[in-house]
């Protein structure tokens, strides 16, 4: 017989598993032959229609730590349909950002202005930045506002890895590439 292969959650290579429990008729808990990380599985007539973890993402090293477990955490908050602490933690994993990169203490709507006017940020990605924050506003104040759909929620992770990219992948990539043509 076979051994099944799934996508690893943690790793993110799709290996063969194997069985290490089972929890009930439905639920079964996996090892990934490649990265030995266990992962939980809930399966019905042979197909998957759960996983735990959804996925443990995986961020380029340029982004800071502060920055980037804010990120993951929002992530994590969306994977388990929490959208309201998911645009949250994008808002907070933006603030520490624009602190970072040089904004004075203040309101989040002036640090993104302070750095579009410093010229840290484009004008398009500080656009993206008060949509983060906007959103995020929402999510954190229950006083009259509409409620975060998931959409939201994903369309603010999307902005955030974008505004990630741009003010720190790429530039350490550039980087990377003009020390390699020094030498």
């Amino acid at each position: 017989m076979m051994k099944p292969s799934q996508t690893c959650p943690h790793c993110g290579v799709y290996s063969t598993i194997s069985v290490v429990s089972i929890a009930g008729s439905s639920h079964y808990i996996y090892m990934c032959d490649h990265c030995s990380k266990l992962f939980l599985l809930v399966m019905d007539k042979g197909k998957v229609i759960d996983q735990y973890p959804k996925r443990t993402p995986k961020l380029d090293a340029a982004i800071p730590l502060d920055v980037a477990n804010d990120y993951i955490e929002a992530i994590k908050c969306f994977d388990v349909s929490a959208f309201k602490a998911s645009v949250v933690m994008c808002r907070r994993a933006l603030q520490t950002s624009v602190i970072g990169k040089g904004a004075s203490n203040g309101r989040l709507i002036d640090q993104i202005d302070e750095l579009c006017r410093k010229g840290v940020i484009t004008e398009d990605i500080g656009k993206w930045s008060h949509e983060i924050r906007l959103t995020g506003n929402i999510g954190a104040h229950p006083d009259g506002l509409e409620d975060v759909t998931p959409q939201d929620a994903e369309d603010l992770l999307k902005f955030l890895e974008e505004y990630l990219n741009y003010v720190y992948v790429m530039p350490a990539k550039v980087a990377e590439k003009r020390a390699r043509q020094k030498k």
